[in-house]
């Protein structure tokens, strides 16, 4: 049976208070449902809430999860994000640091479909990392930006974050009491729907945004019915938990450019097109970047990269 929570639902004894400390942020949690060590299965989603300026250094989990920019800005890694951008994290994939936003802080959900022990910090972690030799890392960090409604249903892939063994987003938005069937949740390893704006009707009751719903993969599809507001929503599939065979996220580059990733995270710094945005102009070889430069997405030193063969 699906798990559907709306944030007004969520009970106190599920809010936790985190102090913080030099390389973690002091931060309030919300959550909607958690798995234990005792239910390993379980779907995990909460809310985290960040103060202005607060950080937290680049890390890892054990598991594949998304995260939600719901409210505020900030960076995750070297990418500026506010509302609604959506990260997806293999699991053993750095990513990092954040930093919320000086002025506004910021507030995003973080998804999972099985239990997760926490946090693997960096540098401390690194050798629990490379340890790992079965994984795949990969991430990818994208504005979700939604249709118009209009009179019914609309629907729109973010064609940025998919893969092979059923990893998808798609942006919803629908017209008040407008009916829609979410896609089968089969692909994968579980699905959500994430209510962000409006409200859902489930059970004869409204529920209002936020509001998380979880399907499992062997439920039927989730029957999705608009509330009076009508609503916005991300359905979020999670890929299936598999061996992955070897695999390169590299473009082509222009004859004589090469293209350098990071094993850490598999960051791909192509020679053809530098980075503008920090000061490295298309065209730059590796050899010329410069030494202090590190990873966008987990902060890794330049040492940590490897030329890639396209």
């Amino acid at each position: 049976m699906s798990l559907v929570v709306a944030f007004d639902e969520i009970r106190p004894d599920q809010i936790r208070k985190n102090m913080g400390g030099p390389d973690r942020p002091a931060s309030m949690n919300f959550g909607f449902f958690r798995a234990t060590p005792d239910t390993p299965d379980a779907p995990t989603a909460f809310l985290a809430k960040y103060d202005p300026g607060d950080r937290s250094c680049a890390h890892f989990h054990a598991v594949d999860q998304f995260q939600i920019l719901v409210q505020g800005k900030g960076q995750f890694g070297r990418h500026e994000v506010a509302p609604f951008n959506v990260h997806f994290a293999r699991a053993y994939t750095p990513y990092g640091p954040l930093h919320a936003d000086e002025v506004s802080g910021w507030t995003f959900m973080t998804l999972r479909t099985r239990y997760d022990p926490g946090a693997q910090r960096l540098p401390g972690a690194l050798p629990n990392l490379k340890q790992r030799a079965d994984r795949k890392p990969w991430q990818v960090t994208t504005s979700a930006a939604f249709p118009a409604a209009g009179s019914g249903v609309s629907v729109q892939d973010i064609p940025e974050i998919t893969d092979d063994q059923g990893l998808f987003v798609r942006s919803l938005a629908m017209a008040p009491r407008a009916r829609t069937t979410a896609p089968a949740p089969d692909s994968g390893d579980g699905q959500y729907v994430v209510v962000v704006k409006g409200s859902l009707l489930h059970d004869n009751r409204e529920r209002q945004a936020l509001t998380v719903v979880h399907i499992k993969p062997d439920e039927g599809p989730f029957q999705i019915h608009a509330g009076a507001q009508g609503l916005e929503a991300l359905i979020l599939n999670f890929p299936r938990v598999a061996p992955r065979v070897a695999e390169s996220h590299a473009l082509s580059s222009a004859a004589g450019f090469k293209q350098w990733q990071c094993l850490l995270c598999a960051f791909t710094y192509d020679e053809e097109k530098g980075i503008p945005e920090e000061g490295i102009p298309a065209g730059t070889r590796w050899a010329d970047v410069p030494e202090t430069w590190t990873c966008a997405d987990c902060g890794a030193s330049k040492g940590d990269f490897a030329m890639v063969e396209v």
